[in-house]
């Protein structure tokens, strides 16, 4: 299928002064090349946008897709092709940086040093800090967050010398494992030149997998306010995967309302980005709560 760069007609909630905290979780295809499912999260105005990146090593290119390498029989954009109208869409009205999350499924050297060949030519597209401290951030209209393979992020960190200059930062994850009774034990670091951002599973707040998910209730609440303001106490910005009212089982709710429940109270309590596979019904649901 081939890539389609005009625009799609969707309902597109009125900009306010910061951007809705949605993070595009997956923004790709399954098996194809197309670039509908990134042009939807544009135009809906999201402002996280999540690709997955593997290595093709026969062809010695980044891959956008959930796997680490090919897979015989599946078809996979290019990243250099397929971040081509994410750079090229118009800027948001808001003029907030859109956060590009890399979640690395491949850990190969080569990979991050091709993406870091493509940061620097785009270098004034890019939010910079220095590898120092302190650490000021300068912010451009798009800000790149590394996620997934740990080994990936450390490579990039190498690349950089002391006093250079960071075009991507990254993020700790904490997976749904990693419950912690105490909601400060999340965050008991400061943010650093290079990692400024949590990635944490709905599981943290809600002990257990979503679809396992009952009543909201004033303690899970609290739980939630606890974690994202210890996070932004030491200067994290925090995103939250992954919420779904369909679709996807590994994610999914119960129900489409007990979904909705979390991304309202997401919202409420300040979360930076709420990752979901759910773009325009998110996206109704938090813009109608902000009206």
């Amino acid at each position: 299928m081939s890539f389609v760069f005009a625009c799609v007609l969707l309902v597109i909630p009125t900009q306010t002064a910061k951007p809705l905290p949605i993070s595009a979780h997956n923004c790709y295809p399954a098996n194809s090349t197309s670039n509908a499912r990134l042009i939807e999260a544009v135009a809906l105005g999201i402002d996280n946008i999540e690709i997955d990146l593997g290595w093709d090593d026969k062809n010695k290119r980044l891959i956008v897709g959930h796997d680490s390498a090919p897979v015989n029989g599946k078809t996979y954009p290019t990243f250099q092709t397929y971040i081509e109208f994410f750079l090229n869409a118009p800027e948001r009205p808001d003029h907030a940086p859109t956060v590009l999350s890399i979640d690395w499924k491949t850990s190969r050297p080569e990979a991050v040093d091709q993406f870091n060949d493509f940061l620097n030519k785009h270098a004034s597209l890019f939010s910079t800090a220095p590898k120092a401290e302190p650490s000021p951030f300068k912010a451009q209209r798009f800000t790149v967050c590394f996620t997934g393979s740990e080994q990936a992020k450390a490579h990039y960190d190498s690349l950089i010398p002391a006093g250079g200059t960071y075009r991507a930062f990254c993020d700790r994850v904490y997976g749904a494992g990693d419950y912690k009774d105490n909601a400060e034990d999340y965050a008991r670091k400061k943010a650093t030149a290079y990692h400024r951002f949590l990635t944490m599973h709905w599981a943290v707040v809600e002990k257990g997998a979503p679809i396992l998910a009952r009543g909201w209730t004033e303690s899970s609440e609290k739980r939630l306010k606890a974690i994202v303001d210890a996070a932004h106490h030491q200067g994290y910005r925090l995103r939250f995967y992954c919420l779904n009212g369909a679709g996807n089982m590994a994610y999914r709710f119960p129900t489409e309302e007990a979904a909705k429940v979390r991304w309202v109270a997401a919202a409420k309590a300040g979360v930076d980005w709420v990752a979901s596979d759910d773009y325009e019904n998110i996206v109704h649901t938090l813009s109608s709560r902000s009206r």
